[in-house]
């Protein structure tokens, strides 16, 4: 497997054991599954556990082991978020790295490239919008080249705060950018900008995984109505 090609990516965000167990259905709404490792581990899910469900796996997956400051449910020593990494890298087809912890992940970025896997940046705003200047430094701190994606996700409380995350993916339209508003205008601002070329939609498939996150089925019908537009 690889990861979907397709535009834009309905990623199903998967945080509980019983979500694990979504993986080997034959069908489900999104093209691709997040599995969010930090919080499986926060719930007392043993990493051996996780394992076993993605060698399983029936559809691509995204491995993410998000930090706190970035809405992570675990905090991490870096030996052992690189070691979970890579002890599970074989078994997905991506891998989402926050652009804050890019060099300390960097052996596990250069093996996931090594392997043809697709690499997410990352960059979170959760608590507030992001500022015009962080937005700046984040489209800085990337370089963009083959298999990678630039993801930015922001509060956003008002059409402003819409338009600061619209205008990255309107200045690279060359990029492959993922950008996505969070709380409560998380669901409207979804279908807008994955109509302006937002290259991942995330929705949950067991439980929410952040602020105002709708179901992936949600989002599936959001993105089948974008796909008929650019048909």
């Amino acid at each position: 497997m690889t990861f979907p090609n397709v535009h834009p990516v309905v990623l199903g965000t998967v945080i509980t054991e019983a979500g694990l167990r979504l993986l080997t259905r034959k069908t489900l709404p999104g093209d691709a599954v997040e599995v969010r490792v930090d919080a499986l581990l926060a719930a007392n899910v043993p990493v051996e556990k996780i394992e076993t469900a993605l060698k399983a796996r029936m559809h691509p997956v995204l491995l993410t082991l998000r930090i706190p400051p970035e809405g992570g449910h675990r905090p991490w020593k870096v030996k052992e978020r690189r070691e979970i990494f890579l002890r599970l890298l074989p078994n997905v087809e991506a891998i989402d790295v926050e652009l804050a912890t890019a060099t300390a992940m960097k052996p596990v970025i250069e093996e996931a490239r090594r392997l043809g896997k697709t690499v997410v940046f990352s960059a979170h705003a959760l608590k507030k919008p992001a500022s015009p200047a962080q937005v700046a430094r984040w489209v800085g701190r990337f370089t963009p080249q083959p298999g990678t994606i630039l993801k930015i996700a922001a509060q956003i409380k008002s059409w402003r705060d819409l338009q600061q995350l619209a205008a990255v993916l309107v200045n690279h339209p060359e990029w492959h950018v993922a950008v996505m508003g969070l709380g409560p205008y998380a669901g409207q601002s979804r279908s807008v900008l994955a109509a302006l070329g937002s290259k991942l939609v995330y929705g949950y498939l067991d439980q929410a995984a952040a602020p105002g996150q709708p179901s992936a089925a949600q989002v599936r019908k959001m993105v089948e109505s974008v796909r008929k537009i650019e048909a």
